[in-house]
């Protein structure tokens, strides 16, 4: 039975518009990570969720060939064909995502937090909540690239992109952390307040993957 040319259609514009709608859930979890508290999130909070979703929309290709795989096949192998009615839609959709919430509305948000932290020292609170979330927003174009890469195409392609993103964390963002979290000790000892809890917090972000694969060794799994 042919699939109708408004399903094709429609299934072309999911596929098309995944990509751009991926790194629209990567820059939502940007802003959620400052609500979140900027140096830390919520273990089931939007920041997750987000950047789930994100890996979802990016490896949609991957995840429609595991169900064609696990015998769901019929419409997830068409090719799809963009029609004249949904062509201004994707064209849209990118040029908003990539030229205007990435290019330009991104970087003003992400100012405007630089100026927040500047704000929060004056009132007396850290000003790391705010630069944080600023430094992930202004890196989101290249975290966006840096995931594209990392997904392989395959059935399992969400997962791997997930344990690819748990491995970039650990052994590339922890350790900055870590030496952010040193650099915070110094500024507390200058200032003769609690500095101890820094450096406690930055050796740990500095050993965590030697800490995540202790604690893979004790319970008898290898993830990464």
């Amino acid at each position: 039975m042919t699939t109708p040319t408004l399903f094709n259609a429609l299934y072309s514009l999911l596929l098309t518009c995944a990509t751009p709608v991926a790194l629209f859930c990567f820059v939502m979890a940007g802003f959620q990570l400052r609500e979140e508290g900027g140096t830390n999130f919520s273990a089931n909070g939007g920041f997750f969720r987000w950047i789930l979703w994100g890996s979802v929309f990016l490896t949609l290709t991957g995840i429609f060939a595991w169900l064609s795989a696990e015998g769901f096949g019929g419409a997830f192998g068409a090719s799809g064909a963009t029609a004249a009615y949904t062509a201004p839609i994707q064209t849209a959709v990118q040029d908003f995502i990539y030229n205007v919430l990435r290019d330009r509305i991104v970087p003003v948000i992400a100012g405007a937090l630089v100026l927040k932290s500047l704000l929060d020292t004056g009132e007396g609170r850290s000003p790391f909540p705010s630069i944080i979330a600023a430094l992930f927003l202004l890196g989101v174009g290249g975290f966006f690239t840096q995931a594209q890469g990392w997904n392989d195409g395959s059935e399992y392609a969400t997962s791997n992109l997930l344990k690819s993103m748990l491995n970039w964390a650990m052994t590339s963002v922890a350790p900055v952390l870590g030496a952010m979290s040193i650099y915070g000790a110094i500024v507390q000892f200058v200032r003769k307040q609690n500095w101890s809890i820094y450096v406690l917090v930055g050796g740990g972000l500095l050993m965590v993957p030697v800490l995540w694969s202790l604690i893979q060794k004790w319970a008898g799994v290898t993830l990464l």
